[in-house]
């Protein structure tokens, strides 16, 4: 396995009990996480979930630490920074001055739930690309009654994401080896990114091209169903994870109304 592998957002086979499992009822259990997430008024119940989460990627996904961390860290510092935010936005009572703004202490309480909001949510789905075979989603929509073509775009949407990364990496070594590297200062690498979006733009608008024309050179949505090589199969031991995921929000969400 190489290293872009290793660090991207990619389907790889671990044999772990996350690869196993069902593809929608990991799609779904991303859902009840996200609504849980959205419930939780006390920032301790969103830690909770985001140490489950994690803690769920490493045991159950064998998926390793740097590969998180590593592929989690752009949206991990937007969290940052939305806590941040909130940190002077929300109004409340004063704990501390920084010149003109002010940290309140409504503040100090929202910041965190809303960085957690974020972070959990996209680990989770992160945790749902790495350990969930395309292929297998879209036969488990087609099989839940979704028209083939609509689980094909999901295909197609998932499938792109590891595309863009290497494109990002292909165009970032590409600047570096000309002596543009982005360790210069925030105006210098504003314009790299302004040229690495126009790059990954136009280079997505050729692929979607290619696509599209493979597509129709298959004939592809002639008929009104189609079958597939490999099936996937749903067991009911699948639905544990939904149904301990579920027990754990609604105890976190108990323990906040009694608290």
């Amino acid at each position: 396995m190489s290293d872009n592998q290793e660090q991207g957002l990619v389907y790889t086979y671990r044999a772990s009990l996350m690869n196993r499992l069902y593809p929608l009822v990991k799609l779904a259990w991303v859902f009840v996480v996200a609504i849980g997430l959205f419930i939780y008024k006390s920032p301790i119940s969103g830690a909770v979930m985001f140490v489950s989460v994690l803690l769920l990627a490493i045991l159950a996904g064998k998926i390793p630490i740097k590969q998180i961390l590593s592929s989690s860290k752009i949206i991990l510092m937007l969290g940052l920074l939305l806590m941040i935010f909130h940190f002077f936005a929300d109004p409340g009572e004063t704990v501390f001055k920084l010149g003109p703004l002010s940290i309140t202490d409504n503040g100090l309480y929202q910041g965190p739930i809303f960085f957690f909001r974020l972070s959990v949510v996209v680990l989770a789905s992160f945790v749902l690309i790495w350990t969930t075979d395309t292929r297998d989603l879209m036969v488990s929509l087609t099989k839940a009654g979704v028209p083939y073509r609509g689980a094909f775009a999901v295909f197609l949407a998932l499938r792109f994401l590891p595309l863009i990364q290497r494109e990002v990496d292909a165009v970032r070594a590409a600047h570096s080896i000309r002596g543009r590297s982005t360790s210069s200062g925030l105006r210098h690498r504003f314009k790299l990114w302004q040229r690495y979006i126009f790059t990954i733009l136009i280079n997505g608008l050729r692929k979607a091209e290619s696509t599209a024309t493979s597509l129709e050179c298959r004939a592809f949505g002639l008929y009104p169903t189609r079958t597939y090589v490999k099936d996937v199969t749903f067991k009911a031991m699948d639905l544990s994870l939904i149904v301990v995921t579920a027990l754990l929000t609604t105890g976190l969400i108990l323990i906040e109304r009694l608290m």
